[in-house]
């Protein structure tokens, strides 16, 4: 986990910020070398669990075509 978004009027942590290894970023399609791990912002509603490692509520097939998702609506003028 890198950082946490925290809703500054309910005081809830809204999403997390995770550290992808290089196979979650190959299969998230999220840039990653050696110098520069990948990273993706995850709604705290997907996640199950969080320890050493996050476990999230959904596979990451469904967390790829929603990242995609976000990024390409991010990206629209």
């Amino acid at each position: 986990m890198e950082t946490l978004t925290i809703n500054d009027e309910t005081w809830k942590v809204e999403s997390l910020q995770v550290k992808l290894a290089s196979e979650s970023s190959e299969q998230l399609g999220v840039y990653w070398n050696y110098f520069h791990a990948g990273r993706a912002d995850v709604p705290t509603r997907w996640i199950h669990s969080v320890s050493d490692t996050v476990v999230l509520s959904i596979t990451i097939e469904e967390l790829g075509r929603v990242l995609s998702a976000g990024s390409e609506a991010a990206q629209a003028p």
